[in-house]
C-alpha cells in the first residue's frame, strides 16, 4: 500500500471515529439547549485559565478608554464583575476551540478529496472515493454550523455580552479595526445591529415557557433597548459637531453598560425578565422601529436532514469497511429510531437562532393599546 493510499485510509477512519464520537458527546446538549462554551473544560485546572488574561485585557482596556471619556461613572463597574469577564472568555476562547472539534476531521477530509480526484491517486473506484470524501466534508461543515447555532441559543445572554462589548470596542479600543470594504460608521451600525439581532435572539429564549405576563414584559423590555440602540447609534452619526456627537456617544455607552449589567447576571441570580434599567429608555420615541423575529420554519426541517446525511456516512463507513459486519443494518437502523422522537424538538431547539429581526415600518399612534397576543410575537 502507498503512502497515499494509507493516509487515505487513516483520514477515513480518523473521520468516522472522531465525528461520530463528538456527535454522540455533542448530541444531547444540542437537544437540552445546555450547549454553553467551557462549562466542563473551564473547570479542568490546568485549562481554567486558558484565555482568561486575553478576556481580562479586553475588558480592562475598554474600562479604562470609558474612564477617561466618561470620567468617574458608577455604571462602569459592571466591567469589572467577574461573570461579565468568564462570559467573554468563554465567547472569545471556548467557542472558537469548540469549532475545531468538527472542523479538524473536515479539513483532513477536504485534503483527501484532493488527493482522490488527482488521477491515478485511489485506483479501486474515483467516483465512490470522491462521494464518500466530500460527504465528510459537507457534514463536518453542517455540524460545525450546528454547534455554532447551539452555543448561541443555548447562552443567548453570554453572546449579547459578547456582542455587546465588541460595540464598545468599535468605540474605544478598536474604532480604526473596521474592514478594508467598509467605514466606521457602517461598521459601528452593523455591530450594534448584531446586538439587537442577539436581544431579541435573547428574549425569545429565555422567555419560552414563561407565563404571558413574563413574556410579554421581557419582549416590550427588549423591544425598548433596541429602539434606544437604533436610536442613539443614529444621533451619534449624524451629529454635526463633536460635542453633539460625545454627548450622544455617552448615552450609547451608558445604554449598553446597563445591557450589559443583565446579560452578565450568573444564572442563579436571574429572578426577573428585565434586560435594561427602564430610565435608560425613557426617553426613546416610539417612531423608532421595532425588531421583530420569529423561529424560522426551515428548522423543522433541516436538522432531521443533516441527521439523516450523518446516519449516510456511517451507514456508508460500516458498509465499506465491515467494520459491523452483519450488524451494519441494525445499528443504522437503531440509530433513526433514537433520533426519530428528539427531530423535530432538536430543530427547533438549535436552529431558530436563523430568525433574524426585521424593521417594518411604523405608524405614530397617540392612545396606546393594550397588547395582544400578535405584539408578544412580534416584540419577541
Amino acid at each position: 500500500m502507498s503512502t497515499r493510499q494509507a493516509f487515505l485510509w487513516f483520514v477515513f477512519y480518523f473521520w468516522l471515529l472522531a465525528t461520530s464520537g463528538t456527535f454522540v458527546a455533542y448530541y444531547i446538549p444540542w437537544v437540552s439547549g445546555t450547549r454553553v462554551p467551557g462549562r466542563c473544560l473551564g473547570r479542568v485546572p490546568l485549562l481554567k485559565g486558558l484565555g482568561r488574561g486575553r478576556a481580562e485585557g479586553r475588558v480592562g482596556a475598554v474600562k479604562d478608554e470609558l474612564g477617561r471619556r466618561l470620567g468617574p461613572c458608577p455604571e462602569l463597574r459592571v466591567l469589572t464583575s467577574e461573570p461579565l469577564v468568564g462570559q467573554v472568555q468563554a465567547h472569545s476562547t471556548w467557542v472558537p476551540l469548540s469549532r475545531i472539534v468538527f472542523a479538524v476531521p473536515g479539513m483532513l477530509a477536504c485534503a483527501a478529496l484532493a488527493l482522490v480526484v488527482v488521477p491515478s491517486a485511489w485506483r479501486t473506484s474515483p467516483l465512490w472515493a470522491i462521494g464518500v470524501y466530500l460527504a465528510f466534508v459537507l457534514v463536518s461543515a453542517l455540524l460545525t454550523c450546528v454547534d455554532i447555532l447551539a452555543v448561541r441559543n443555548a447562552d443567548p445572554a453570554g453572546t449579547v455580552t459578547a456582542v455587546a462589548l465588541g460595540v464598545l470596542e468599535s468605540f474605544t479600543t478598536r474604532p480604526h479595526k473596521f474592514p478594508a470594504k467598509s467605514t466606521p460608521a457602517a461598521w459601528q451600525s452593523q455591530m450594534v445591529e448584531q446586538l439587537c439581532t442577539a436581544l431579541v435572539r435573547r428574549a425569545h429564549r429565555e422567555s419560552v415557557g414563561a407565563v404571558p405576563g413574563s413574556r410579554l414584559a421581557m419582549a416590550q423590555s427588549t423591544a425598548s433597548a433596541v429602539r434606544a440602540l437604533r436610536h442613539h447609534s443614529a444621533l451619534v452619526h449624524g451629529s454635526a459637531t463633536h460635542e453633539e456627537r460625545a454627548t450622544h456617544e455617552r448615552e450609547l455607552w451608558l445604554l449598553i453598560d446597563s445591557i450589559l449589567t443583565y446579560s452578565s447576571r450568573p444564572r442563579a441570580d436571574v429572578v426577573d425578565f428585565r434586560v435594561v434599567d427602564d430610565e435608560r429608555v425613557a426617553e426613546v420615541p416610539e417612531t423608532v422601529a421595532d425588531a421583530t423575529a420569529l423561529p424560522s420554519p426551515k428548522a423543522r426541517v433541516l436538522v432531521p436532514l443533516l441527521f439523516l446525511c450523518a446516519l449516510v456516512a456511517i451507514a456508508v463507513g460500516l458498509g465499506v469497511t465491515g467494520a459491523a459486519g452483519e450488524l451494519t443494518g441494525p445499528i443504522v437502523v437503531a440509530l433513526a429510531m433514537a433520533a426519530t422522537p428528539f427531530a423535530r424538538r432538536f430543530g427547533v431547539t438549535v436552529l431558530d437562532s436563523f430568525a433574524e429581526p426585521m424593521a417594518p415600518p411604523q405608524t405614530a399612534v397617540e392612545d396606546e393599546a393594550l397588547p395582544t397576543a400578535g405584539d408578544v410575537r412580534r416584540a419577541a
